[in-house]
């Protein structure tokens, strides 16, 4: 027996010893350590490491559903838009030794009652240290209006949301920081006036000059202001008879937002006001507006002969808004400003009057509505940038606008 357990015993280390040296022939592998996404605390929420370099990337996405009630000129105007558009962007950020270089890009594609139009660019530019290049939010505006119908409302703040533009911005400590930018001109030319009746359109000419625009920023712990200037050039492209010679127009902002942490957190209070003389687009006035059963028509400036007189315009605003809790904002909005053109009788005053509720249930979602009242009087027919409705209807128009909004960002 002693002899019979001695070979079981034997055979058994054998095979065992026959087996790991098979095991050590076939070459398993260890399994390797998981690599895991790693994220870029310092950008804020959302960023994470390109696996590979040092560049932090954020992936940009929003969809945004509005039901807008307007104003309709004429029966076959829509009294009302159903829109959908879908936006889609990235943050992308890389540390270097002269600063922060930052490359951001965001467009969308929409549909607005069964209309579609081709894909739209928000924003494209790279930062590198101070210096801006590309499509940004214009260095004149202030920002700080939550009004979803921004666009529906004329003088009081400025509707160009976006310009390609070439800047630099110094940073002085304690909160302040100033700009110099060269933005597109085209951006901001509205129309020149001329011609039989003072009536027609005078277009502009070619683009010779960039507007050159500035500001002096300051952010601290109670809010922020701002006070910014542009220069815009007023070139004609006048065709019947002498050419006038090229002006130029400017126009100066100021604006200031309070917070009041009393109230609650994220509670503010703002203001803006806007003087421009031949820039009426910084002042919020677009080449036409309609309000009531009145088309309201604006420009940079008149041509008399062969001199082109300068439009003048100003306009106020401001808003409060109250967090009444953590998810549930509410805002109150008022614009008021004039445009003035050449010529006698031809100033046009306007008005506006917004509420505003949103509820952000979540982290990136929200649910909206607006109301709002706008109101316009002033111009003459047969007169440049007047209006050409009938003489039958008022000077004095106004009508009521609304929108619902859901929105979802991440």
């Amino acid at each position: 027996m002693k002899l019979v357990k001695s070979l079981l015993l034997g055979s058994a280390a054998g095979l065992v010893a026959v087996a790991g040296a098979s095991a050590a022939d076939l070459g398993v592998k260890k399994p390797t350590a998981v690599e895991y996404v790693k994220t870029c605390p310092q950008y804020g929420a959302g960023f994470f490491v390109v696996p590979g370099t040092t560049s932090c990337l954020k992936i940009i996405g929003r969809v945004r559903a509005d039901y807008i009630a307007n104003n309709a000129l004429t029966r076959s105007d829509d009294t009302n838009t159903f829109r959908a558009r879908g936006y889609f962007g990235y943050d992308h950020r890389t540390a270097t030794e002269y600063g922060l270089l930052r490359t951001y890009v965001r467009g969308f594609i929409g549909r607005d009652n069964g209309g579609a139009y081709a894909p739209v660019l928000e924003y494209a530019f790279i930062q590198f240290g101070g210096l801006t290049v590309g499509r940004i939010t214009p260095v004149f505006e202030h920002g700080y209006s939550n009004l979803f119908n921004g666009s529906g409302t004329f003088g009081g703040f400025s509707d160009i949301a976006y310009v390609n533009s070439f800047g630099y911005t110094f940073q002085f400590g304690g909160g302040f920081s100033a700009t110099v930018a060269l933005d597109s001109t085209r951006e901001r030319q509205i129309a020149i006036r001329g011609g039989a009746g003072n009536n027609a359109t005078n277009f502009y000419g070619g683009q010779a000059m960039p507007d050159v625009v500035a500001s002096l920023d300051y952010a601290g712990s109670w809010g922020s202001a701002k006070l910014a200037g542009a220069m815009h050039q007023i070139k004609d492209n006048w065709l019947g008879g002498v050419t006038p010679s090229t002006k130029y127009g400017f126009a100066i902002t100021a604006a200031t937002k309070i917070n009041l942490p009393m109230i609650s957190r994220g509670s503010n209070i703002w203001l803006n006001g806007t003087y421009a003389d031949g820039a009426v687009s910084y002042a919020g006035f677009g080449a036409t507006a309609n309000i009531g059963r009145r088309t309201y028509r604006f420009s940079d400036a008149t041509t008399i002969g062969a001199v082109n007189r300068t439009t003048k315009a100003w306009a106020l605003s401001g808003g409060l808004e109250v967090f009444a809790a953590p998810t549930v904002r509410l805002g109150l909005y008022g614009t008021y400003g004039a445009v003035n053109p050449h010529g006698a009788a031809n100033t046009i005053t306007t008005a506006s009057v917004w509420g505003q509720a949103a509820w952000l249930p979540t982290a990136g979602f929200l649910i909206g509505a607006e109301v709002g009242y706008i109101h316009a009087r002033g111009g003459i027919n047969g007169n440049h940038a007047a209006n050409n409705a009938p003489a039958t209807v008022s000077r004095s128009q106004g009508h009521w606008a609304g929108r619902i909004r859901f929105q979802r960002d991440f």
